[in-house]
């Protein structure tokens, strides 16, 4: 109770700081004044349209905006939907109030719906001439198509929570950027109408997300597509997926109601090329003119492999759905690459000895300037194989419960995993084996009848500025849990008799009005043989605070572990992932530690874009025990902008200087999108 009392005692001190200065903020209203009786010949004026809400400065209208809320929630007289939304929720609201004559119903409680009326706004809805012009290359969402995903339908009394989850469902980063649900005066006298406002998301564009750090474009994710076929909320595209080794390309397709019965079908095939091969750029292990895995090729345009997928299933599409069902069928032949900064990560495997494939950061070479009388040039081999892979799941799910909901899941699921050397293999032969066996993970068939349970609390909260910037989000509050198990079966197909399982469980607390404090933790592992393998276990604290003086604190600390490990899987940390200031997963292990701790500003309106600045603290390690792992720091400063008509995520430019190693005070860049950790 005592941490309770003091997140209270803090909220309401701030509050109370928030509230003085706003004291001095000139009013909202205007005050009424003495109006002159009209000459007795003037003509009755004609009745006024319905007026458009007033726009409040930003400061004011968020203290509103949580007022209203209360309000709102307590089903107060004095209830104000539109002060309840964010604000380029209420430029979108006032436009559509003044565009069709609605007026907003302030009590709707009790109240028939009526009908669900929508609204959709074109992308560019400002004034601005040229960028109303691009509304010409984008199809606008059809009115039935977002009347089909309203949760509450005609002839139901109205209920706010299936108002909130109609929002979330609408709330989708592909399609939409603003989305408001509020409730109209109806033509019918007693029912209520539900308006529902939506802005999409600029549809038929090239869509790019990158990272570019350590002087290189390590990610890029491009495609050319059309988010909103004809309006109808279909996705199609032909994309591009860039890492550090390899280059996919392919068509997908998205539909999300696909033939209007709340069915998902995404099917996805791509083609993959060997990324130094098609740009000429070395992808070799540091210090090696050449990328082995170009040896004896001549092509250019060279294919490594391939993926596909397709996925089939009807979801729990709302929160009193009962069923759902699902099947997934997907196939890869690809080449498993890891890497140390832009470079293949060295296995050393001395000649005669067992290969080592976790080195300290103080043993291994710095990328590009390879020692070569630390270790010799034959002793070091590139972390890299080729993975087959061929599997299908199907599964069935059973909801429970209102205030409290269980989900029960039963399913099969098959996997047939080939793993080998490549044939490129540049090592001698009697390093093959210790390669094998320090590196590849195993090759198996696993025929797998499981069952899964669910269960969390159905509340959520609207926020803002914490992933995206003015664009609501939602968190989910309360505990939520998962477990499952399954039995590996000879007799079905298996290579090996096991059984697998996994826990976890997380709690969001709320703090206050916009903030949250979440837990979370799992465990994973396989029993087979007499002994439990491929054990794993994690846990994290994420604090959002909530917003003081136009800014918020942002904190997540995370910890992993593996142990009786037979599938030589590494978690690392560096970069993009943690630890800015330093290279590409440059510490390795089977322990990892890691937080970083922002402090973010609330964003700034300039034209259509939105600009933030952030402050940041980074630490954390990695290492194969815990008596080797040591702790680096790194402090930084960044920017973050975002053109909501285009897309809802941020883009991000962080300037990190590592506190210790060669590199201490260094700055270090990197470019890309996304602000969360």
């Amino acid at each position: 109770m005592t941490a309770v009392r003091l997140l209270a005692i803090v909220c309401v001190v701030f509050a109370g700081v928030q509230l003085a200065s706003a004291d001095t903020a000139p009013p909202i209203f205007p005050l009424p004044s003495a109006t002159p009786t009209p000459p007795p010949a003037a003509p009755p004026a004609p009745p006024p349209a319905p007026a458009a809400p007033p726009v409040k400065p930003a400061a004011q209208a968020k203290l509103d905006r949580a007022a209203a809320e209360q309000q709102c929630a307590e089903q107060s007289p004095q209830c104000d939907w539109f002060a309840t939304l964010g604000g380029l929720e209420r430029q979108s609201m006032r436009r559509a109030l003044v565009a069709r004559g609605y007026e907003i119903e302030p009590q709707p409680w009790g109240k028939v719906v009526g009908a669900i009326r929508v609204y959709n706004e074109d992308v560019f809805a400002e004034k601005t001439r040229l960028l109303r012009f691009f509304n010409t290359f984008h199809v606008t969402s059809k009115e039935h198509v977002v009347r089909a995903e309203v949760i509450l339908r005609p002839g139901e009394v109205w209920d706010q929570k299936k108002v909130e989850e109609t929002a979330r469902r609408l709330r989708d980063p592909i399609f939409t950027s603003v989305i408001a649900v509020v409730p109209v005066k109806s033509r019918e006298p007693g029912k209520v109408d539900v308006l529902v406002v939506t802005r999409d998301i600029w549809s038929l564009r090239f869509n790019t997300t990158y990272t570019y750090q350590s002087g290189r474009l390590t990610d890029l994710g491009a495609s050319i597509s059309e988010n909103n076929f004809l309006g109808r909320r279909v996705l199609i595209a032909a994309t591009m997926q860039m890492n550090q080794g390899s280059i996919q390309t392919g068509p997908l397709f998205l539909d999300k109601n696909f033939l209007g019965k709340h069915l998902y079908l995404r099917v996805s095939v791509n083609a993959i090329l060997n990324r130094g091969a098609l740009l000429g750029t070395n992808i070799g292990l540091p210090g090696t003119p050449g990328d082995p895995d170009q040896i004896g090729r001549t092509s250019s345009f060279d294919i490594e492999g391939s993926n596909s997928s397709i996925t089939l299933s009807r979801p729990l599409w709302s929160l009193a759905t009962k069923w759902a069902t699902g099947i997934t069928v997907s196939h890869g032949d690809e080449i498993s690459r890891r890497f140390f900064g832009t470079h293949l990560r060295p296995v050393w495997c001395p000649l005669g000895g067992e290969c080592v494939r976790s080195i300290s950061r103080s043993a291994m070479p710095a990328p590009g300037s390879f020692n070569p009388e630390l270790t010799p040039i034959d002793e070091q081999l590139p972390w890299n194989y080729r993975v087959k892979r061929l599997g299908a799941n199907m599964n069935a799910v059973r909801s429970f419960g209102t205030d409290f909901k269980q989900n029960v899941t039963v399913g099969y699921d098959v996997d047939r995993v080939n793993v080998h050397l490549l044939d490129t293999f540049p090592g001698l032969v009697e390093q093959r084996e210790p390669f094998a066996r320090a590196v590849l993970p195993r090759s198996e068939v696993t025929s797998v009848p499981y069952a899964a349970y669910g269960a969390y609390t159905p509340r959520f909260k609207t926020r803002r500025n914490v992933t995206t910037y003015d664009l609501a989000e939602d968190v989910r509050i309360g505990p939520s849990f998962d477990a499952s198990i399954g039995i590996g079966l000879k007799a079905l197909g298996s290579t090996y008799n096991f059984r697998r399982g996994s826990i976890s469980g997380a709690w969001t607390f709320p703090w206050c009005r916009d903030g949250s404090i979440t837990l979370s933790a799992g465990i994973a592992t396989r029993h087979q043989d007499g002994e439990f393998i491929d054990n794993a276990a994690s846990w994290s604290l994420r604090l959002v605070s909530p917003v003081y003086w136009r800014a918020r604190l942002v904190a997540e600390s995370t910890f992993g572990t593996r142990w009786n490990d037979t599938t030589n899987a590494l978690l690392t940390i560096g970069s993009d992932n943690g630890l800015r200031g330093f290279s590409i997963n440059e510490f390795a292990g089977q322990r990892l530690t890691g937080s970083q701790i922002e402090v973010r500003s609330l964003p700034y309106a300039f034209w259509v874009f939105r600009l933030g600045g952030v402050l940041f603290y980074d630490v954390g390690g990695a290492a194969d025990t815990f008596r080797e792992l040591q702790l680096h720091h790194d402090v930084g400063i960044g920017l973050r902008s975002l053109i909501p008509q285009t897309s809802r995520e941020l883009f991000r430019f962080d300037l990190a200087f590592p506190l210790d190693g060669p590199s201490a005070g260094k700055p270090k860049f990197i470019a890309g999108f996304r602000s969360e950790f």
